[in-house]
């Protein structure tokens, strides 16, 4: 018995389409209201949808095996602070307690918003120390940053810990089944929109004089990446840590935009405009995974390159009855 929550999100959705086609039995915990079935493949072959006030009920009175975590208030200019510390830290660690408790693996959602600036690199380290010395830029990757440093504690003070435990710190992922996002889609679907509807595509003004306009840089990956790497955790349960998911390539967001365009063989049309001031003390300039700890331990699946995984959302994008 798995559990995904989060599971009708953007992430946890095609997760669980992968791990129904692996024959897996998958309980999905999100807001019922949440669940568009149109991202699943085979949305009758989910178990049941757990409401997350009763998902530690639920734990309680069933043989869990393995929880992926994926549920969060993600949104980086979300208003309430007071609400995404209660859903994403107070929750979280007490997933992590009754794991441990329980004998239930647990694999979760950290994310590179936790590495700030980058001033301390992309490392995908576990001491205390220097996870307690990244400064996040935004309550969301604090709130993430919390989580990791809260369980990482109780491994290494009280050695106490679930069986398998994964913290996976996903970089910009892009791909199917983030309609729900409205503002905070990828650039990738905003462009594609902005292309159907003949509209220009708009990018953030540049200000620090080391990068261009459109030439602050990310590390763009594809969502079917990070399925193959939440799937790979899965079946090496042997594996635990804090890694990095993300291509180990930063692209600029005109790479990214002209990737767009030329998968749709249409001119580019971009215009910079003014960042809200607000996002300007948050917006990270530079973006990019290292991957050796995660390639150490022997994951050997090649990742996306951006003009691949462009490319194959945008095919997904123009053949399918997905607008919703």
């Amino acid at each position: 018995m798995i559990i995904v929550t989060g599971g009708a999100g953007f992430i946890g959705s095609n997760l669980i389409n992968a791990l129904i086609e692996k024959k897996q039995e998958v309980f999905l915990c999100d807001y019922p209201e949440l669940v568009k079935k149109n991202y699943f493949n085979k949305y009758d072959q989910i178990k049941r949808i757990i409401p997350p006030d009763n998902l530690f009920e639920f734990i309680s009175v069933n043989d869990v095996k393995l929880i992926y975590h994926l549920g969060a208030i993600s949104a980086t200019t979300h208003k309430y602070p007071n609400k995404q510390w209660i859903e994403n830290v107070l929750f979280s660690t007490k997933l992590w307690k009754i794991c441990s408790k329980n004998n239930i693996r647990l694999i979760y959602a950290s994310s590179a918003a936790t590495y700030g600036n980058g001033d301390l690199g992309f490392e995908d380290n576990e001491d205390i120390n220097f996870l307690k010395n990244l400064k996040a830029m935004n309550v969301y990757g604090w709130t993430k940053n919390e989580v990791d440093i809260r369980n990482i504690f109780l491994k290494k003070t009280f050695g106490f810990c679930p069986s398998q435990w994964v913290a996976l710190k996903f970089f910009n992922v892009y791909g199917i089944n983030e309609f729900h996002k409205k503002n905070m889609i990828s650039i990738v679907l905003k462009t594609f929109l902005q292309i159907k509807e003949n509209k220009e595509t708009f990018l953030f003004k540049s200000y620090k004089k080391k990068y261009l306009d459109g030439e602050q840089e990310r590390d763009f990956v594809y969502v079917k990446d990070c399925i193959n790497a939440l799937v790979w955790f899965l079946d090496n349960k042997k594996i635990s840590g804090v890694f990095n998911i993300g291509t180990g390539k930063a692209n600029t967001f005109n790479d990214l935009v002209n990737a767009v365009y030329k998968s749709l063989n249409k001119n580019i049309n971009v215009r910079y405009i003014e960042m809200p001031e607000k996002l300007k003390s948050q917006y990270q300039y530079h973006t990019q995974a290292n991957l050796s700890k995660l390639r150490k331990l022997g994951y050997a699946k090649k990742f996306y390159s951006l003009e691949e995984g462009v490319n194959d959302y945008i095919n997904i994008l123009k053949t399918h009855d997905i607008f919703s």
